[in-house]
C-alpha cells in the first residue's frame, strides 16, 4: 500500500508514563512510518514526577520525527493538549492518550479525515473496568449536558481524536482557561464523525478518575460552557420570591381578619431558613461563575514552556526532517 504525502500529526499528552512510554513510542512510529511519508510525533509533558522526561530524552536518540515539549509544571491535560495543538504543522492531526488509545486506529482517523469530515473522534464502546459510581456519574452527567443544557457532547466521547487544519486553527483561538477539548470541538461547529472503539485497559484495570477529579471537571465543563444554572437560579429566586410573596400576603390577612393571632417561632424560623436557602444556593452559583470570569479577565498564559527537544536522528538522504521545521523559536 503507498504511503500518503500528507502531513499527520500525533500529539499525545504524557503525565508519569515513564512505564509505558517506550513501548507507545515504538507503536505510534511503527504506524506513521508505514502509513505517512510525512509525519512528527510531539509529547507534551505535563509536570511529570517521574522518570518520563529522561526516558523520552533517550527515545530521541532513536526515533526520527519526534519532538518533546515539557511544560514548567502540571497545567492539566487539556492544556497540555493545547500546548500540542498550538505547535504542531501537519495536515491532519490525532490526539491521543498514551494509555488507552490504539495505535493502529490513527490511519483509519485520519482517512475518515481526508475523506472530507473535520473532526472525527473515538467513542468507547464500554466502560468497562470503572466503578458502579463513575458510570452512574457518566450517565447522569450526559444527560444534564445535553438534554438540560444542551453543550452538545457526545456520550462517551474520548480525546481520541483526528482533526483536519482549518479544524485545528479554530480549536487554537479559543484560549479559555477552563477548557474542555470536546465541548470546544462541538461549539466550533465543524463536520465531524465518530469512530467506536474498545480503549486499552492497563494491567487489567481501566482508567479511574478519582471521585472529587470527576466531580469538579463536570462543574467546569458545565461553569465554563453554559450560563443555563444562572438562568435555574434567576428563575429559582423568581420563584422563591413570588411564595415568599404570597406567604406575606397570608400573614397580613391572619393580621386583618382574625382577631386572636399567635406567632410561633417555628412558622418564623422555617420562612427565615427557606429564604437563606434559596440565597445561598444563588450566591454559591454566582461565586463560581465570578471566579471563573476573574481567571479569564487575568489574560496570563495557559501554559508555560521550561523545554523543548526534537529526536537527534539524522533522516534518510534526501528525505525532510519535518520536526525541525515545526521547533519553536
Amino acid at each position: 500500500m503507498p504511503k500518503s504525502d500528507c502531513l499527520v500529526s500525533v500529539i499525545a499528552p504524557l503525565k508519569n508514563d515513564a512505564a509505558i512510554v517506550g513501548r507507545f513510542v515504538d507503536a505510534i512510529t511503527g504506524v506513521l512510518e508505514e502509513n505517512y511519508s510525512y509525519h512528527e510525533l510531539v509529547l507534551v509533558d505535563d509536570g511529570s514526577t517521574d522518570e518520563t522526561v529522561l526516558r523520552v530524552s533517550q527515545l530521541l536518540n532513536s526515533y526520527q520525527h519526534v519532538r518533546l515539549i515539557r511544560l514548567t509544571r502540571s497545567f492539566g491535560q487539556e492544556i497540555a493538549i493545547s500546548a500540542g495543538l498550538d505547535t504542531v504543522i501537519g495536515d491532519f492531526v490525532v490526539v491521543m492518550v498514551p494509555r488507552t488509545d490504539p495505535a493502529e486506529l490513527v490511519p483509519t482517523l485520519v482517512e475518515r479525515c481526508q475523506g472530507g469530515v473535520d473532526m472525527v473522534y473515538g467513542v468507547r464502546r464500554t466502560r468497562y473496568g470503572e466503578p458502579w459510581w463513575s458510570r452512574l456519574g457518566a450517565r447522569a452527567f450526559y444527560a444534564l449536558a445535553n438534554r438540560v443544557l444542551r453543550l452538545g457532547i457526545k456520550r462517551d466521547a474520548t480525546h481520541f481524536r483526528a482533526m483536519s487544519r482549518r479544524a485545528v486553527n479554530a480549536l487554537v483561538q479559543m484560549r479559555d482557561r477552563a477548557r474542555f477539548l470536546r465541548t470546544l470541538s462541538a461549539y466550533a461547529g465543524f463536520a465531524t464523525e465518530n469512530v467506536e472503539y474498545d480503549p486499552a485497559v492497563p494491567s487489567g484495570r481501566g482508567h479511574r478518575l478519582p471521585f472529587w477529579d470527576a466531580l469538579r471537571l463536570a462543574l467546569n465543563i458545565i461553569v465554563a460552557n453554559s450560563n443555563q444554572p444562572l438562568r435555574f437560579m434567576t428563575l429559582f429566586g423568581v420563584a422563591a420570591a413570588f411564595l415568599n410573596a404570597l406567604y406575606m400576603a397570608y400573614i397580613l390577612a391572619i393580621f386583618l381578619f382574625k382577631e386572636d393571632v399567635v406567632q410561633g417561632w417555628v412558622t418564623q424560623s422555617m420562612q427565615s431558613a427557606i429564604v437563606n436557602l434559596c440565597l445561598f444556593l444563588i450566591l454559591a452559583l454566582l461565586a463560581e461563575y465570578i471566579g471563573r470570569v476573574l481567571d479569564e479577565v487575568r489574560g496570563w498564559p495557559l501554559y508555560f514552556v521550561a523545554e523543548e527537544h526534537q529526536s537527534s536522528v539524522a533522516p534518510p538522504p534526501g528525505e525532510r526532517n519535518v520536526v525541525s521545521q515545526s521547533e519553536r523559536d
